[in-house]
Formats: structure tokens, sequence, C-alpha cells
């Protein structure tokens, strides 16, 4: 039997199981039949990782780097195996990415979801921002990709949801339904991250097992089965100026069906 800190669902027919014990009600476990599923631990993390479009076979990530920001790499110190993107005070364009050297395959059209533990250890001062999510090929700025929906967050602190579809984007604040105030997010404790396109009519995101985005207020469209493949991206960017930005990623976790 299952102990009492770990409970299970089923979500849009796919059995979930799930952690309750921290409060963040982290996914565990699912009966999904594609899953992909990293927790930073292990040799091809710390071996460094690969620059964008030099990828290491058997390893799914790279890094894009532009300018000269503090980079992405294994966090220091920290428990669990942490991938950390982060930028530096100079005063320039600046991108700090991890993400499959555009190799697309996460299906948004399909019955699944993505779910991060992550942590905002800095918040995005100036122009820069941070983004956590999926999106299409790189392109320099998250905002700026064909395809994607993800959290964001700018140098007010606040979070925010974001898609881009064939009809154009959203934006709007990350809101707790209950009171439905705006969430600020702290610096200190990790989070957990949801987005669930099982009903692309309705694309469900969630912090910590509540969701933050109105009913029915996110409509998916990208216009194609082709258009719908997508890949996870991790980033901290800005276009100019001295802003600074961390983005700490524990894990993630995706599941789909086929």
């Amino acid at each position: 039997m299952p102990s009492t800190n770990t409970q299970a669902q089923f979500r849009a027919g796919v059995a979930y199981e799930f952690e309750t014990a921290s409060g963040t009600f982290e996914t565990c476990a699912s009966a999904a039949p594609f899953q992909f599923g990293d927790d930073f631990v292990g040799a091809g993390h710390t071996a460094g990782v690969p620059a964008a479009g030099s990828p290491a076979a058997g390893y799914p990530w790279v890094k894009k780097i532009v300018g000269s920001p503090t980079g992405v790499a294994l966090a220091a110190n920290l428990s669990g195996g942490v991938m950390q993107c982060a930028l530096a005070a100079t005063s320039e364009a600046e991108e700090a990415s991890l993400y499959f050297n555009d190799s697309l395959v996460f299906n948004t059209l399909s019955v699944g979801q993505v779910e991060w533990r992550s942590q905002l250890a800095v918040i995005p001062t100036g122009v820069a921002q941070a983004f956590l999510g999926v999106g299409s090929a790189w392109v320099g700025g998250p905002l700026n990709l064909a395809r994607y929906m993800g959290f964001i967050w700018n140098a007010s602190g606040a979070l925010y949801i974001t898609t881009k579809d064939a009809n154009g984007d959203t934006y709007s604040f990350a809101a707790a339904q209950i009171g439905g105030s705006a969430i600020t997010t702290d610096t200190v404790l990790f989070h957990t991250y949801r987005i669930d396109w099982s009903n692309p009519s309705d694309v469900a995101f969630y912090v910590d097992g509540n969701r933050v985005n109105a009913v029915n207020s996110v409509i998916w469209n990208p216009s194609s089965a082709a258009n719908a493949i997508l890949q996870p991206w991790h980033t901290v960017y800005k276009a100019s100026g001295v802003g600074v930005a961390t983005l700490n990623v524990d894990k993630i976790d995706e599941f789909n069906n086929r």
C-alpha cells in the first residue's frame, strides 16, 4: 500500500502518484506510455553540458550561451542534482539556456503534462527574464520562439503564465484561484511547476498542486501536428543592460500518451 505521504489520482484518464508531505505535490510516478525524467544526477551532467550544435551521444541536453553570462552548469552544494542557468551583471545581451538542441519530442496535442521542481534563486532585474516551459526551435529570447507555453518571471518578481500558438500569444498573472491574488515568487524554496495540456481547449498551469490560471483561459492551437511537437526550455535572457537572473532546476518529468 502507498504511504500516507503519497496519494494517487487520474488526470485525463492516466494514473499518477504524487507526494503530499512537503506541500508541493510533486508527481512521483505515472502510468503514461511515454515518460521522460531527469534529476540531473550522474556523470553525464558532471562532465559539463555540451554547447548547442554539439550534443553528446546519449545525453539530451545542450546549453546556449550568448554574451558572457555566468552560464549553465550543475549548481555547487545543492542536494539532489540542480542545473543552474544564470546571467552576469555585465552590460550586454546575454542568454543562458538549457534545452534539447532543437530535438522536438513532446507532443502537446496528446494527453500529457510536464512538471519541474525549480527555484528562482535570483529574481530578474532590469529587462532580464527567466522562463521555464516548452517551446519550438531556438530563437534568441523565450518570447521570440515560434510556439511555446510556460512560466515566466520579469523584474517585478511576479509569476506569469504565457503561451504562443497559431492564434498569437497570451501573457497573464499566475494567480491563486482561492483569493485570486498574484503570486510573487520567493528566492528560497523550490516549488513544483506543472503544465497539463491534456485538453487543448483548457491548458492548465499549476504551482505546488494549485491551479493558477482560470478554467478555459488558455486554448492551445499550434495549427498542425508538426507544430505541436516541442522541447523543454529553461532559460534566463536579457536583450541588453546589466540585469541579472538565476534559475535553478532540480528535476523535470514529462508524461505523455503516444
